[in-house]
């Protein structure tokens, strides 16, 4: 079984009034004026006879030559929470050469300003089919106010502002004037009555060299300048949200391979720490703590990021990337490592073994006694590639969990069955799984957190292309490093990493690429363009950051907008919460997502608003048209996959009374209106002679099966879609074809030609399909879009009140009760609805029944589990995985539970009982209100229809909001355990 996502979006069009009633004096502007439609890419009206001026949203890169844009606007508006730091972009397109120096005047206090200068680097080769060759805009040159800029005649010269308003500031409207020559630009600033968390909520694990920092900024020695820079780059770092690898630089606990800095006594099993600044108390004291400086002169007295530390550490990590090799200190507390002491050989009481693992104990408790074991973690290994990798890594790990269980371990690696369920070692827990983005699976990812209480990160190599998104990738779309955060959301990923920062060892500048990707291993550049140390102070010690890093700062501060809107909590595997909706717009399945920088704004603009109080609810928002057909309602499209210029080559293509477009591997283009995202390198395309139908006779695939993303621009609403794919005469055991997240063939098995239908829902003007598993064949062959016979509002549940069964459902309750013990109140009142207390008691005592498990052997989660209950079946259900909260400490006993709910509860609760089992869900019924199932409930609910549990409703709905009866809940158990014996 694999994860499906499907994602709801209830959109209008942003070109008509919002459909919604205005209940405040903010509400009633809104729906009133054009705040929801100001544009982000504008020709501003202060524009000179002899210079136009211009904005585009910051997520949109300017290039030299881009067209000025026709729209004119007068001004910029920023919305930003308190302590929230905010860009914009002010284009520059004089006619002739300009000399010009900028100056702000009526700046706000709280409110500081930062400029930089858009730079550009020549890149010779595209990392892949998003990118361009030439000049490139991505470095941000710091540049200080009153400073003498030239703008040259007919290109684009781009000053990128970044704003910051004080924790303190209060919430309401500000204006700032942007002065250029005799230019006067007016920056309407709206701060929210909020302010962004100063804890990190998203962690991190970057790999930066604070010493290339340090050479590059001519700094010299280890005196005052020494730590003023260290002590700004760190703050530099935790500005943007991200949590360097080694966040206690210079001072550290261990060294590679885990030997300590700090002094440790191997027979009392103390440490301690005499160095002070160099040591590692002190600085953990700073910036894990926040704490104020108590120790170096040369540091402010001022606390650390106003008090917030970096929420997490490496205490220890490998020697070097062979994951099978034994990375320990050679020599340790006099005794010399041998290979027998090694995996292979399984021996835990050797000489060598006892002295470490008891230090890796006594680490773990001086951790716990200083107060850091919850950030510390022991990152033991890099992607382990073989049975042996597997081997050594699950034997270690065991090893160190037997020693110091609480010691968080971390590996490179996607949570892979040859090392949580070895067979040499089995049951190994790896804490913190660092998945690379391509090979994660959210299905493996979020069972391992559900039941192990092991969390996912996530991070990006070179390997990591289209349609996957990067905001690592210099040559990308500036809107895929704004979907990181939302894309952390969505998917339950609580951290990422990048193993290479800063890496200056050749000059970024003039040579962008790594391994064929630009921008693989730097996100900063350094500040001499001939990567030269520069003279010390030249940049007025400011860093020269880039498009792609101040982005990624504000998708972050995105992610705590989610926060926010959760009611200051973290997203949960399989539990649904207030922002998922929001989420939902934006992050449409792995490799699909709407990239509007005027959609993703506006979107972020109303949560903050609603955040505020300035707003009771978030409106509902579409995207932009960006093709004619988008326009164009009730019309049906026919597309074969075949490469355009060969057979079949009827023109038109007409079958059976369809008219076909002909469609190839073409990259999406924003003209045609439909294309491909992925790479292009291994595309395939054949027609079968001998096959009548040229339907099936054409055939696209890729010949290493990477996986491809494809878009058609369309109107939104509801559609049949049809996908065949197939070879005739052949098996290829491997297809997957999913389209706005709904499985229609999920690694399947396809002998000669399959075909599936499904009803699905577009919202965003783009039907998306996600095609292909890596390795694999899938044989794609031809997509009808079509417009439903029926409305799907045409479905709707009964509510009938009665004390006794349906006549449908006597005999099943009649024989459930023969079956299972439950008290007298389950038999009454059939009709009404099912409550979430009840339903978990239910589940507990059917988990008795399946696993022969007497009352008196249940244990309960702690009563303070949730503030609004202290039931014990509840307890119960929830220390055995089967249900979960809303997520802030609730749980909601007497809530309604819904279809959806169940579906997810249900699963949980075979699992807990040691009953697991496989859905072919491309053999699900293609129920016409699919697209209402929670992304969070639909691969349970899938899996509950295909083996028995939950059935439809007989018209062709599944209706997954609708709340369940008590008769209908004592149906699912009935048939539960029926078809338990096949399970």
């Amino acid at each position: 079984m694999r994860f499906i996502a499907q994602f709801l979006t209830l959109i209008i069009l942003i070109s008509t009034p919002l459909a919604y009633t205005a209940t405040s004096p903010t509400e009633a502007i809104i729906q009133n004026s054009s705040i929801s439609e100001n544009p982000g890419r504008y020709r501003l009206s202060e524009s000179s006879s002899d210079c136009t001026f211009w904005t585009d949203y910051p997520s949109e890169k300017v290039f030299k030559d881009e067209a000025i844009p026709e729209i004119t606007y007068s001004g910029i508006d920023l919305y930003l929470a308190k302590d929230e730091f905010e860009p914009f972009q002010l284009v520059l397109h004089p006619d002739k050469d300009l000399n010009i120096q900028v100056k702000l005047q009526d700046k706000p206090q709280g409110i500081d300003v930062e400029l930089y200068k858009v730079e550009y680097v020549n890149l010779k080769q595209v990392t892949d089919n998003l990118g361009q060759v030439g000049l490139y805009p991505d470095p941000l040159y710091p540049i200080e106010m009153n400073d003498n800029i030239t703008a040259k005649a007919g290109e684009n010269t781009t000053l990128w502002f970044s704003l910051k308003s004080s924790v303190n500031i209060n919430a309401g409207d500000y204006t700032l004037f942007v002065s250029i020559n005799d230019t006067v630009i007016p920056v309407r600033i709206h701060v929210f009555d909020f302010a962004i968390p100063s804890e990190l909520h998203v962690k991190s694990q970057i790999n930066v060299s604070t010493n290339s920092v340090l050479e590059k900024y001519g700094v010299s020695g280890t005196s005052e300048n020494y730590w003023k820079y260290v002590d700004s780059f760190k703050q530099f770092m935790i500005d943007h949200r991200l949590t360097p690898k080694n966040a206690l630089w210079s001072g550290g606990l261990t060294s590679n391979g885990g030997s300590p800095y700090i002094n440790y006594d191997s027979t009392s099993g103390a440490f301690t720490d005499p160095h002070g600044i160099w040591g590692f108390e002190y600085p953990a004291d700073r910036y894990l703590k926040g704490n104020t400086n108590s120790l170096n002169a040369s540091l402010s007295a001022d606390a650390f990021n106003e008090g917030t530390g970096f929420p997490s550490f490496m205490a220890i990590t490998f020697r070097n990337n062979d994951a099978s090799a034994d990375q320990r200190p050679d020599v340790f507390d006099g005794i010399t490592r041998k290979s027998s002491d090694w995996y292979q050989s399984d021996n835990l009481k050797n000489a060598y073994n006892q002295k470490w693992f008891r230090y890796i104990q006594n680490l773990e408790a001086y951790l716990k006694k200083t107060g850091y074991l919850d950030k510390a973690y022991y990152y033991f290994a890099n992607e382990p590639q073989d049975q042996a990798d597997y081997d050594a890594v699950s034997w270690y790990a065991q090893a160190l969990k037997k020693s110091a269980p609480d010691l968080k371990l971390m590996i490179s690696e996607e949570p892979k069955p040859e090392i949580f369920n070895n067979e040499k070692y089995p049951n190994v827990k790896i804490d913190q799984w660092l998945a690379v983005l391509n090979k994660y699976d959210p299905d493996v990812s979020w069972d391992r957190e559900a039941h192990y209480g092991e969390d996912t990160w996530a991070y990006f190599l070179h390997g990591t292309k289209p349609p996957y998104f990067n905001p690592i990738t210099l040559d990308h779309p500036g809107i895929e490093s704004k979907l990181t955060g939302w894309f952390l959301w969505q998917y339950r990923i609580k951290g990422i990493a990048h193993y290479a920062f800063n890496d200056w060892q050749k000059n970024v500048w003039t040579e962008t690429m790594t391994s064929n990707h630009n921008g693989d291993n730097f996100m900063l550049y350094p500040p001499g363009k001939d990567n030269k140390p520069i003279e010390y102070g030249a940049t007025n010690h400011r860093y020269v950051s880039s498009i792609r890093f101040e982005l990624m700062r504000d998708s972050l501060e995105d992610y705590e907008y989610l926060y926010l809107l959760n009611n200051k909590n973290q997203p949960q595997v399989y539990q649904e919460n207030p922002a998922d909706n929001q989420v939902d717009k934006i992050i449409y399945g792995l490799t699909s997502y709407n990239r509007d920088s005027h959609y993703m704004y506006t979107l972020r603009k109303y949560i903050g608003m609603t955040l505020s109080g300035d707003l009771k609810t978030i409106p509902d928002i579409q995207a932009s048209n960006t093709h004619d057909r988008s326009e164009t309602t009730g019309q049906a499209y026919y597309i074969n996959f075949q490469d355009p210029s060969v057979a079949p080559t009827d023109n038109p293509l007409v079958v059976a009374g369809k008219t076909y477009l002909k469609i190839g591997w073409n990259p999406y283009d924003q003209t045609l209106g439909y294309g491909w995202y992925g790479d292009m390198a291994h595309v395939m395309s054949r027609y079968l002679s001998d096959v009548t139908d040229p339907l099936k006779a054409s055939v696209l695939y890729d010949d290493w099966g990477r996986e491809k993303t494809f878009e058609f621009d369309l109107p939104n609403g509801d559609y049949k879609v049809t996908v065949a794919c197939g070879w005739q005469g052949k098996t290829y055991k491997h297809n997957k074809i999913f389209i706005e997240g709904h499985a229609f063939i999920d690694d399947k098995s396809i002998t000669d030609y399959l075909e599936r239908s499904k009803t699905i829902t577009i919202k965003d003007n783009k039907l998306t399909m996600e095609m292909g598993i890596f390795d694999e064949y899938t044989m794609l062959n031809y997509l009808h879009i079509e417009p439903p016979t029926e409305p799907l509002s045409s479905i709707k549940a009964t509510d009938v009140k009665s004390s006794e069964p349906s006549v449908w459902a006597v005999e099943g309750i009649h024989l459930l009760s023969k079956a299972l013990t439950l008290p007298n109140f389950y038999y009454a009142d059939y009709q009404s609805s099912m409550t979430r207390r009840d339903y978990s008691e239910l589940m507990v005592r059917t988990y008795m029944t399946l696993t022969d498990t007497p009352e008196a052997l249940l244990k309960a989660s702690s009563s303070t589990t949730f503030i609004d209950t202290k039931d014990s079946w509840v307890l119960r259900a929830h220390a055995l995985s089967i249900i979960g909260g809303y997520g802030n400490q609730k749980f909601g006993s007497e809530d309604p539970i819904t279809r959806e709910q169940i579906a997810v509860v249900t699963i949980s609760m075979l699992k807990a009982a040691g009953i697991t089992f496989e859905k072919d869900s491309s053999a699900l019924a293609p129920f016409i209100d699919q697209h209402q199932i929670s992304s969070w409930a639909l691969s349970a609910l899938e899996r509950a229809y295909e083996n028995h549990i939950i059935n439809g409703d007989g018209n062709g709905a599944i209706m997954p909001k609708a709340n369940l009866t008590r008769e209908q809940a004592l149906l699912i158990i009935h048939n539960l355990l029926i078809h338990a014996e096949n399970w």
